[in-house]
């Protein structure tokens, strides 16, 4: 089983079929073929291809979160669909089929012609015999996987509370729906990838190897691929092209079939590295073969690659991961499907997504063993924005039947498809054998010989190894230490500050050295979210239809409700059951706000100058369903306070403030990108939000890809106590700002802010927001807000609005501009502005256009 080209030049020609496919379900077992069915009560409804039993009901308004509770694992589901075949001389008829959840069956035309045990595995069948000229039918059965988990089976040596059934281990079955603790309740059945009708003519690919390697500048790429011909084609020769560059191939028979070999290296002696976005530029170069067939030319083309060197140092008991020798410090999160109904999404919508996490400036996202692989336009896309990947394979928390010969050899081909169509992707960064394997045994209280199996200590490694050989390979993530999830060693899932409720000064204490899963909060989505699926007038956090929708971990006496709460008094002091029995609304905007500074003094603190850190991915990227839960942006795409806080904290070129306590306040300046840049620091104390008090400044030069660290008393000059630790007397001042700017033309790079007593809030009182709009050419919006006093917490309100910055703060006297960028049809703007310290909102007053280019209208960029 091999991966097509992209591009084959005539070669074959593949029709998806998509249309016209129909969806039922029986009792398990009622119909085992498909004339069967015609005795059965059943009822066909319209269904999309690649789809699921849940997405067919959702479309024809059968099923959805809110109003059916439905096990599509306890019922057999069925798809049929009938098409039209003209085949051409000299071709041979393929079907493959990209993905089936398991068990499936597959009948042409009656006749049984395939059975799939691995949901992660495609499946190529030759189906010239059965198919007959005009109309064919094909029929789908996907069983009732409760039925299979009742087959007596060896037991686990262990045992975890993430699944109902432990049997899960046997079947290569995603377990998002199967996870009762977080994950929304529908499994993923039926067939959840592309089905394609290939015509083969001429050539066809049966093997497929091409590798990339880096040695400074000079980048190569090898291949060895496979070619039949169809008919009487002959094969005379062949050239690899790799961008500009090309090499003859040298053609041989393979040794055990009457196929030929075509093998050639092209070097490029100059080539431009690829890089993260947060670091330099994304390289790629294109790779085809053009293939001399005596009367004509067949392209084969395959993906862009990219030439970069990936490896993890773990001196000194570390993990950090070097790009082109360069050590990273990566950020980013966990990546979930985009609708967990069908596993997939519109590639528009994937695009948008991925483009917000660059903007966010992440440049790692991990897809975690309870996930799914993704799809080919998923890794093409983060390659081309400069997002790195780190992959899990499909496993987690349970023990899996290594031992099972069929098992094993499932397990063999679904990494090797994986890695084989994503083999010249330089986006892949991380190969990763399971999540939380290790951890799982460890906390059971096991000993270290049952925290190893030989599939991700040898299988998984050597296959990564033959088609990968550029990417690290870790064993299980977390790992390392004494204990696999110790945190101050290796790879680590650290939720000290988040579900194990610690002081926000955990992150410092705990030695995090790398986390690839962390800071895990029920994060509170915007209103028009929360309206989406608890209706108008609803009251929230308290609603069942809420609660239901909280993550929680199995078997816990608390939810991730409660760990939000538990910052929320830390971070303000305020009593969460009584502010959200007297005030609501309020008691929402600041556990988005406290959600905000939670992760946001985290990433500061991991990314400060002389930090032992070198990576946090948060746990979520986006949500499952609407609710309160991980993301960092809503089931709809809509960003969170947290993004935004983290978007300033994870920024190429940022600034932050730490409180080191009796030694004051620290400013920490940090540039990924290339160039070294002369900046201005600058430190501002303010009395009652708008007094300034002291201030004080200095020229540094921000050295390229590192970072700098300025004392705020070297700064300042005197003795200012500016943590409030000495507490001599009155605090002096309620607000520090710091900021970073350009030397040579006062541009602003970034700004800090630090205050050290939340309750001076209430002291600066109201802060006189002002809030103007300016209409763009997209349909959007600038909206510049100015204040009189510090604002804390500013929110800017526009429904259908994407707003470019938010959740920030305002310094006295100074000036932000937002981009507001519609999210869909333009609708009646409308827009206000809410502030921690402020009385009331602020309404948005839209002024008319005013010059700011040659056309007279203002630019969003």
């Amino acid at each position: 089983m091999i991966t097509w080209p992209k591009g084959v030049g005539g070669a074959h020609v593949a029709v998806e079929l998509a249309r016209d496919w129909q969806y039922t379900s029986t009792p398990p077992g009622a119909a085992l073929e498909p004339d069967e069915l015609d005795g059965a009560v059943v009822n066909w409804i319209p269904a999309q291809v690649p789809g699921t039993a849940a997405g067919a009901l959702r479309a024809a308004k059968q099923w959805s979160f809110d109003h059916q509770t439905r096990d599509f694992d306890a019922e057999d589901g069925w798809w049929r669909v009938q098409f039209d075949n003209d085949p051409e001389p000299s071709s041979s008829l393929w079907l493959r089929f990209e993905g089936l959840t398991t068990p499936s069956e597959v009948w042409l035309n009656g006749t049984k012609i395939l059975e799939s045990r691995n949901q992660f595995v495609a499946h190529e069948v030759n189906v010239t015999a059965q198919l007959v000229a005009g109309s064919n039918v094909l029929h789908l059965r996907c069983g009732a996987l409760n039925t299979a988990l009742k087959a007596k089976r060896a037991r686990p040596r262990w045992k975890t509370r993430l699944v109902a059934s432990q049997q899960l281990r046997w079947h290569r079955a995603c377990l998002l729906g199967r996870i009762p603790g977080w994950s929304p309740p529908v499994a993923a059945t039926g067939p959840w990838r592309a089905i394609q009708l290939i015509s083969r003519r001429r050539l066809r690919v049966t093997s497929a190897h091409l590798q990339s390697s880096t040695d400074g500048h000079v980048g190569t790429i090898t291949a060895r691929i496979t070619l039949g011909s169809e008919g009487e084609l002959t094969v005379l020769g062949a050239r690899l092209h790799v961008g500009d560059c090309s090499a003859p191939m040298a053609l041989a028979p393979h040794e055990s079939s009457q196929d030929v070999e075509l093998t050639a290296t092209v070097t490029l002696p100059d080539v431009v590295l690829w890089w993260p976005h947060t670091h330099g530029e994304q390289a790629l170069y294109q790779v085809r073969v053009s293939v001399d067939c005596g009367t004509q030319i067949i392209e084969l083309d395959w993906d862009r690659t990219g030439f970069r060197t990936v490896a993890i140092d773990r001196e000194n008991d570390g993990f950090a991961l070097r790009i082109n020798g360069v050590p990273i410090f990566c950020r980013g999160a966990c990546w979930t499907p985009l609708d967990v109904v069908t596993l997939a999404g519109d590639d528009a919508e994937l695009l948008r997504t991925l483009d917000q996490f660059r903007e966010a400036g992440f440049n790692l996202l991990r897809i975690g063993g309870t996930m799914v692989y993704e799809s080919q336009a998923f890794y093409s896309a983060c390659a081309e924005r400069g997002i790195m990947v780190w992959q899990d394979f499909c496993f987690a928390n349970m023990d899996y039947p290594f031992e099972d010969a069929a098992f094993r050899e499932s397990v063999r081909e679904e990494a090797h498809q994986f890695l084989s169509r994503t083999q010249l992707n330089p986006a892949l960064a991380v190969l990763c054998g399971n999540s939380e394997i290790e951890q799982q045994v460890a906390m059971l209280g096991q000993g270290a010989d049952l925290w190893r199996n030989p599939m991700f200590d040898d299988l998984l490694p050597s296959i990564g190894h033959e088609l990968r050989p550029d990417l690290p390979y870790v064993t299980s993530s977390p790992t390392g230490g004494a204990l696999p999830f110790q945190i101050d060693k290796g790879l680590s899932h650290y939720y000290g500050v988040g579900a194990y409720m610690r002081p926000l000064e955990d992150a410092r204490r705990a030695g995090v050295r790398f986390t690839s899963e962390c800071l895990a909060f029920a994060n509170v989505p915007e209103p028009e979210t929360l309206e989406s699926f608890l209706g108008d007038g609803q009251v929230s956090a308290q609603h069942p239809r809420w609660k239901t929708r909280v993550p929680r971990d199995s078997g816990a006496g608390w939810d991730f409700d409660d760990v939000r709460d538990h910052y929320l008094s830390r971070v303000f002091g305020v009593d969460p059951t009584r502010l959200r029995y007297a005030d609501v609304e309020r008691y929402l905007y600041l556990s988005r706000l406290a959600s905000s500074e939670a992760m946001s003094q985290a990433m500061n603190e991991w990314r400060r100058t002389g930090s032992a850190c070198s990576g946090a991915l948060v746990w979520f990227w986006r949500d499952l369903w609407p609710g309160a839960g991980w993301g960092l942006i809503d089931s709809r795409g809509v960003p969170k306070a947290p993004y935004y806080a983290l978007k300033r904290a994870c920024s190429a070129v940022c600034l932050s403030l730490i409180d080191e306590g009796l030694n004051g306040l620290d400013l920490h300046a940090t540039n990924d990108r290339p160039d070294a840049m002369d900046v201005r620091l600058t430190l501002s104390l303010y009395q009652y939000g708008e007094v300034l008090v002291a201030e004080g400044s200095q020229l540094a030069t921000l050295p390229a890809r590192g970072g700098l660290r300025v004392g705020g008393d070297q700064l300042i000059g005197r003795f200012t106590d500016l943590t409030h630790s000495y507490r001599f007397g009155p605090p002096g001042h309620d607000v520090v700002v710091a900021t970073l700017s350009a030397a040579s033309t006062d541009e602003i790079l970034g700004r800090a802010f630090h205050v050290p007593d939340m309750g001076a809030l209430d002291r600066i009182g109201d802060p006189a927001l002002s809030a103007s709009a300016v209409p763009t050419r997209d349909g959007g919006y600038v909206v510049s807000l100015e204040s009189r006093k510090f604002a804390y917490g500013v929110w800017l309100e526009a429904r259908g609005y994407a707003a470019s910055d938010n959740y920030f703060s305002l310094a006295p006297g100074h000036r932000h501009d937002v981009i507001l960028t519609p999210r869909g049809a333009s609708a009646r703007f409308q827009a206000w502005v809410h502030s921690v310290n402020g009385r009331t909102p602020v309404r948005v007053l839209v002024d008319a256009p005013l010059p700011a280019d040659r056309t007279g209208m203002p630019s969003a960029s």
